[in-house]
């Protein structure tokens, strides 16, 4: 609808410079009968639409438009007490408080709309496209509307944290291009049969996006609309859950991905089984405390759920699975002291994380590697040193989980003259917008 809008104004600027064209020609190229314009006549353009919106008919009353979040604040730690009651910074709505053994538990309860606008500038660069905000806004908004369903923490009333866990929130101040975004969507959420949507979001493909069984607790069979597709227009030739073919995916530049000429959209690291080995000491008994089957040790011919300190020096690693999209599902390491199965694209990118490396990117410049790999698009490629292995570069795409909306791939859909709805109808299969009363 807004591209078609756009090429509407477009043919008549094209029509009314035609005819300012003819006003202007010589006398004597026009035609005998043609009068001169009237002295002081003035063509006038129509000027763009200042806001460019839907108005969704459909109402969502559960919450309403006044509705009030509950956001825990967590530590510089990462944990959810505090040392001092005292913030680094200020913050919107209310701050409740709650004095624990530990230290101090915060939560900041503050309306909806005054909650996104703290989360959009600090999940998308507010420099992007105003239409990538918007589609930006309405995910925020809808992905806030699914998690106040019930409390992330009960003990506490609070929906959500502050951290990449939920949204972040309160990083980075409002500022006027999101709250544009926010203000222009008010209200607007996603839904789809008859509630709203999952609205993951990530910020960079590699020309493929994938489906929430990249997590635990994910069930594509309930999420339709997150169904995993090519960004861009290339031909979808390639299965990209067969090893091989993904590897040839991978490996190459498809004109006409959306992506393709974004830093992210390729890159490569080396990851040594040095690295490998700390990286399952630090994180693997950790994440077996977090889940029911992302960590598995093999014991005889089974692999089974317990504590994992490490497996020793590290042999082999060897990708077993994909999930939709490509994204590796299954990775199998195997150890001097153990063999063990990591499921599930977090768990698989902390244990190949390079904190303190180099990768290096599409667009020929490098950035610092972190606890987790870039994503989970990858293949790996055995690297020897004096005859035995020593770790993997690893070739991969994407920065992200995958899942939903690229945010890179929603401002440059903006950038083409997507309207938000078309952003938002591109990544998120039949959903449908809906507002909040």
């Amino acid at each position: 609808m807004y591209r078609k809008r756009l090429q509407q104004k477009a043919m008549l600027l094209v029509v009314l410079l035609g005819f300012l064209i003819l006003l202007i020609m010589p006398e004597s190229r026009r035609e005998p009968e043609e009068e001169a314009p009237v002295e002081g006549e003035e063509l006038v353009i129509p000027e763009e639409d200042e806001e460019y919106t839907v108005t969704p008919e459909e109402v969502w009353k559960m919450p309403g438009a006044d509705a009030r979040i509950r956001v825990l604040i967590l530590a510089e730690d990462g944990s959810i007490w505090h040392r001092e009651k005292e913030l680094p910074r200020d913050y919107p709505g209310e701050l409740i408080y709650y004095e624990e053994e530990e230290g101090w538990v915060i939560v900041n309860e503050v309306p909806l709309e005054e909650y996104l606008r703290r989360v959009v500038p600090s999940e998308m660069p507010s420099a992007y496209a105003k239409e990538a905000l918007k589609a930006q806004a309405v995910c925020a908004r809808t992905y806030a509307v699914w998690q106040m369903r019930e409390y992330a923490y009960p003990e506490y009333e609070a929906h959500v944290n502050d951290s990449v866990s939920y949204q972040v929130y309160n990083h980075i101040d409002s500022q006027e291009t999101t709250d544009q975004a926010v203000e222009a969507t008010a209200g607007q959420i996603m839904l789809y049969g008859d509630g709203p949507v999952k609205a993951y979001y990530f910020a960079a493909s590699c020309g493929s996006t994938t489906d929430e069984n990249i997590w635990e607790k994910g069930d594509r069979e309930q999420t339709p609309y997150i169904a995993g597709r090519r960004t861009g227009t290339s031909e979808n030739i390639y299965d990209l859950t067969e090893e091989e073919a993904f590897s040839e995916f991978i490996q190459k530049k498809h004109p006409g991905d959306l992506e393709i000429s974004e830093p992210w959209y390729r890159w490569n690291c080396y990851v040594s089984l040095e690295q490998i080995r700390q990286n399952v000491e630090n994180w693997a008994k950790a994440r077996v405390q977090h889940s029911q089957d992302g960590i598995l040790i093999k014991d005889g011919e089974d692999y089974v759920l317990r504590e994992v300190d490490g497996i020793g020096e590290i042999q082999n690693a060897e990708i077993i699975t994909r999930n939709t999209g490509g994204a590796v599902h299954e990775l199998l390491l195997a150890g001097s002291e153990g063999v063990l199965k990591v499921k599930y694209e977090y768990n698989i990118r902390l244990m190949l994380g390079i904190p303190g490396g180099e990768v290096y990117k599409n667009d020929g410049s490098i950035g610092e590697g972190g606890n987790l790999l870039p994503s989970g698009y990858f293949v790996m490629e055995p690297v020897e040193e004096e005859g035995r292995l020593a770790g993997y570069q690893i070739c991969g795409g994407g920065l992200g989980h995958g899942a939903g909306m690229s945010q890179v791939g929603a401002r440059i859909l903006a950038e083409e003259g997507y309207g938000y709805d078309e952003i938002l109808q591109y990544f998120y299969h039949e959903i449908r917008l809906a507002r909040l009363e």
